[in-house]
């Protein structure tokens, strides 16, 4: 993974989060929500957010390996999830057996118990765009979530693609969310100034320096750059793919290195690939970002 002003960000929110959550007696806890398109390495941050408090708490704590300790949990909502297919969720992650004539109120039930054993104290909650509200089984299980989050003493962390505009965040349900959730929103590079331009370079220098290539030149694709950009619209998840999938096949071919023309010959996802063609995608806002190897 690597480190760039969105995950120092995150970290330094979670820090602040969880010490706020950790302070308070209400039961409405602070939660935080990172939003943006697909390919923006929302659910990559979350998930080292949850690896350094992992480590954290094990090491604060000296239960380094104790098995019945588990401070982090991590689920995704299914598409056109239920209250119970939501809750089915965590138990799968937390390797539960779950009858299937049991209720969802069964399994919340079970999955709240085994978490207060546990002493999970951050819970990650990704894909939360598929809680469509406007439909009831969806409206049901945006309930059970928020309520799910009532009964733990818990941080709660969500992902989604485009938050503020999902059901999610809409109607009376929605606005209770919004007055408990921060949100960051993760926008793709930009390149239209200077610094902007170094930030860049630096990401694709740091992909580049985790490829296994034998016969690469180290910091060759700095000149690259630009095109690079073009090619995956500033979007981190689309950059190391293109470059990924460049190293698989120098790799498979033997000649160990990437240059144009073996970028030229590597396909792209769609929506990179339709920026590539468009070519009329407006950069981000400026902002300084940085990076470095996450640890």
């Amino acid at each position: 993974m690597l480190e760039t002003t969105d995950t120092e960000a995150l970290a330094r929110q979670t820090r602040i989060t969880l010490a706020r959550n950790a302070a308070s007696t209400a039961t409405a806890r602070r939660g935080l929500a990172v939003s943006g398109a697909a390919g923006m390495g929302k659910s990559t941050a979350l998930q080292l957010i949850g690896k350094r408090h992992e480590k954290a708490e094990r090491t604060r704590l000296d239960r380094i390996t104790d098995s019945a300790f588990a401070p982090v949990v991590y689920a995704v909502v299914p598409p056109a999830t239920t209250p119970k297919m939501l809750m089915q969720a965590f138990a799968h992650w937390l390797g539960l057996p779950v009858l299937q004539r049991a209720t969802a109120q069964t399994v919340t039930e079970q999955v709240v118990s085994v978490l207060r054993t546990l002493g999970t104290t951050l819970v990650v909650v990704d894909e939360v765009h598929n809680l469509t509200t406007n439909r009831q089984a969806g409206a049901e299980a945006a309930s059970a979530l928020k309520q799910f989050a009532d009964r733990l003493d818990a941080t709660f962390f969500y992902a989604g693609i485009d938050l503020p505009a999902t059901d999610l965040f809409a109607g009376n349900m929605g606005r209770q969310i919004k007055a408990r959730m921060i949100v960051h929103q993760m926008r793709p590079y930009g390149i239209g100034s200077k610094a902007d331009r170094e930030a860049w370079t630096e990401l694709v220098l740091g992909v580049e320096d985790l490829l296994p290539l034998a016969g690469h030149e180290p910091e060759s694709l700095a000149e690259e750059a630009a095109y690079l950009w073009d090619r995956t619209g500033g979007s981190i998840g689309a950059l190391r793919a293109l470059l990924s999938d460049a190293a698989i096949g120098a790799i498979i071919d033997g000649a160990e290195k990437i240059d144009r023309r073996r970028l030229d010959a590597t396909a792209t996802d769609y929506a990179a690939d339709e920026h590539h063609k468009a070519q009329a995608i407006r950069p981000a806002q400026p902002r300084k970002r940085g990076l470095k190897r996450a640890q």
